[in-house]
């Protein structure tokens, strides 16, 4: 499946074209093209890098083996590149390598990845409750990175994203699937737990809760750090 932006080939290289020749400022020429300035900003420097083939659409997500993350991480470590350096120039989202080099300075190794570009579109497979449990675990103590653990456990996306929400707003509970039809009188209901499985259940919750809600600030860090990175090239 082919993966087609908002703004076409010729839109990105008429847009860079028209900075180069002075014919507007990032500001002025993102407002045209109906884009945001820091998006200019990014096709300005991928062009000039890569020239127009940089905009070609892809039919799949780009393969990278361990040896060429580990060559772009420690690029980085020596200094002599930013991130956003590096995203330009071997023409990788800033995003990915920025998770490569978190993943390596926490110690997670990193592996080949050769996309099968099925995780989306693959059909559903059984899985049993522990299955279920376990991956959502992996989940959220991996950055909340549903691509990662559908492709690591043969998992349809919409699957892995849909157990997590389930579990983060309703309990582990939530994830054991009952027979189809009228739900059985011997399932367990919430009201029915002892005070002390409630509390244990409560406190699972709360856990699962602050790990996304950390998650959700450190990429909001990411996010300031990157757009502050951008503007001081503009």
């Amino acid at each position: 499946m082919s993966r087609k932006g908002k703004y076409s080939k010729e839109t990105k290289v008429k847009a860079c074209k028209d900075y180069i020749a002075g014919k507007g400022s990032f500001k002025s020429i993102s407002k045209s093209v109906g884009c945001d300035k820091s998006s200019l900003s990014d096709w300005y420097h991928r062009y000039i890098q890569h020239g127009e083939k940089v905009f070609e659409i892809t039919k799949r997500n780009k393969s990278y083996s361990k040896e060429f993350k580990l060559f772009v991480v420690k690029k980085y470590i020596d200094g002599k590149f930013s991130a956003m350096d590096l995203s330009v120039k071997y023409d990788i989202h800033v995003s990915i390598i920025k998770n490569w080099i978190n993943k390596y300075y926490n110690g997670i190794e990193l592996k080949d990845y050769d996309p099968k570009g099925d995780v989306y579109t693959m059909e559903s497979r059984k899985t049993t409750y522990k299955e279920r449990l376990e991956i959502v675990k992996w989940v959220i103590n991996n950055d909340m990175n549903y691509k990662e653990a559908a492709d690591k456990h043969a998992i349809k996306y919409s699957s892995v994203y849909k157990w997590t929400k389930m579990y983060l707003n309703k309990g582990p509970e939530s994830l054991k699937y009952g027979k189809r039809g009228p739900k059985s009188k011997t399932d367990i209901k919430e009201d029915e737990l002892t005070e002390n499985q409630k509390l244990k259940l409560e406190l699972e919750r709360e856990r699962a809760k602050n790990k996304r809600l950390a998650f959700e600030l450190e990429v909001h860090k990411k996010k300031e750090e990157f757009q502050k990175e951008r503007e001081s090239r503009e």
